[in-house]
C-alpha cells in the first residue's frame, strides 16, 4: 500500500501519508460496542417559571409619572421594592367636584361635633359622660375619614417592583393615561425559566429523565412532568434548568430550542463523537475506518443522535474497526 498514489483511490478509499495525517490532526479509536441511554429530539420553547415572572399594574386610573430614578427601560435590572413609577389620580370634573363636596361635608360635620363637645365640657359635672364619649368617638371617625379622603386626592399610587429581575416595558411615557389593571411593567427573573416541549408519543412520558438544549449545551434541564391536557393536539412536557457550566449561553424567554431528551431506556451500539459521522457525496452518513497505516475507507452507518456531542452507531461498524474520530470531515474532502 505504501506505493500507492496519495489521495482518493478508485474504490473510494483515501491514501494519506503519516506525516500528512499528523498535520491534519487525524485521530482514531477502536469501536467498542456497549450500551447507552436512549435519546429523543424534541422541539421546545423557553417559558417563564410561575415564580420567575411578576407584573406591575395600577389599581386606579390616572396619569403615569416617573419614579425617583426615572422610568425604567427594558433590560434594566431592578430589585424587589424599587420604585418604578407613580400613578397620579386625575378624576373627571364631576368626580373631583363630588369628592370635594364630600370632603366639605365631613369638615362641616367634624366642626359641629367639635362645638357640641365644647358645649358639654363647659357644663362640667352636669354633662352626661356617656354622651361626651360618643361625641369624641364620632369626631375621631370623621377626622380619620377626612384625612383618608384628603390623602386620596393628593397622594399618587406608588408602583413597586414585586421581585428582583429584568424589566420589560413597551412604549411608556410620562403623562400617559393608564387604566386600572393595565400591565405597565413585567419583571422576569432570568434564573427562573422553564422549557415547554411537545410530543405526540405518550410512551416516552414514563421514560424521560433529563435533557440538554442544542442552543445552550452548557445548561442541564431536568424533566418536571407533563400537562394533564393536550395542547395543539400534542402532550406538553416541562423541563427546568439545573446546573449551568461557567460561561454557558443563557436561555432567553420565548426562545425556540431543540432538546436532546435523555430516556431511562438503554440501547445497544457504539458510541462515537458526533464529528466522526460525515455525509458522503450522496448525502448518506459515513464514518472513516482506518484499514492500514495510510489507508482509510468510508463506511455507511445507521446512527441516532445521543446529545449534541455524541452519536450511537446502530449498524455498519464492528468491534475490530478503528474509526476516525477527529478529522473525518477533512478526509471527506480529499479528491
Amino acid at each position: 500500500m505504501q506505493g500507492q498514489v496519495t489521495g482518493r483511490q478508485a474504490d473510494g478509499s483515501v491514501q494519506m501519508p503519516m506525516a500528512q495525517q499528523r498535520a491534519l490532526g487525524i485521530i482514531t479509536q477502536l469501536a467498542q460496542p456497549g450500551s447507552s441511554a436512549a435519546y429523543v429530539l424534541l422541539d421546545g420553547i423557553v417559558r417563564h417559571h410561575p415564580d420567575g415572572r411578576a407584573v406591575v399594574q395600577p389599581s386606579s386610573d390616572g396619569r403615569l409619572d416617573s419614579g425617583p430614578n426615572g422610568l425604567p427601560v427594558s433590560g434594566q435590572r431592578v430589585k424587589a421594592g424599587d420604585v418604578l413609577a407613580y400613578v397620579r389620580y386625575q378624576d373627571t370634573a364631576y368626580e373631583l367636584a363630588s369628592q370635594n363636596s364630600e370632603l366639605i361635608a365631613l369638615q362641616s360635620s367634624a366642626e359641629q361635633v367639635s362645638r357640641d363637645i365644647k358645649r358639654l365640657e363647659a357644663l362640667g359635672n352636669l354633662a352626661a359622660q356617656q354622651q361626651l364619649e360618643q361625641l369624641q368617638t364620632e369626631l375621631n371617625r370623621l377626622t380619620q375619614q377626612q384625612q383618608q379622603l384628603q390623602q386620596g386626592l393628593q397622594s399618587p399610587e406608588v408602583l413597586l417592583s414585586p421581585m428582583s429581575g429584568i424589566v420589560h416595558s413597551d412604549n411608556l411615557s410620562r403623562g400617559q393615561r393608564v387604566k386600572a389593571g393595565d400591565t405597565l411593567f413585567e419583571i422576569i427573573d432570568p434564573s427562573r425559566l422553564m422549557v415547554e416541549a411537545l410530543t405526540s408519543d405518550g410512551a416516552v412520558l414514563s421514560q424521560l429523565d433529563s435533557a440538554s438544549a442544542r442552543q445552550a449545551p452548557g445548561i442541564s434541564l431536568q424533566f418536571v412532568g407533563h400537562a394533564a391536557r393536550l395542547k395543539q393536539g400534542q402532550i406538553p412536557l416541562y423541563f427546568v434548568p439545573q446546573a449551568a457550566t461557567s460561561g454557558a449561553v443563557p436561555l432567553l424567554l420565548n426562545q425556540p430550542v431543540t432538546l436532546h431528551a435523555k430516556l431511562k431506556q438503554q440501547v445497544e451500539g457504539i458510541v462515537l463523537p458526533a464529528q466522526a459521522v460525515v455525509p458522503n457525496s450522496a448525502n448518506l452518513p459515513v464514518v472513516w475506518i482506518k484499514l492500514s497505516a495510510e489507508r482509510f475507507l468510508p463506511q455507511l452507518v445507521q446512527y441516532s443522535q445521543l446529545d449534541p456531542e455524541h452519536v450511537l452507531i446502530r449498524h455498519g461498524l464492528g468491534a475490530d474497526n478503528r474509526v476516525v474520530v477527529q478529522g473525518a470531515s477533512l478526509l471527506n474532502q480529499v479528491r
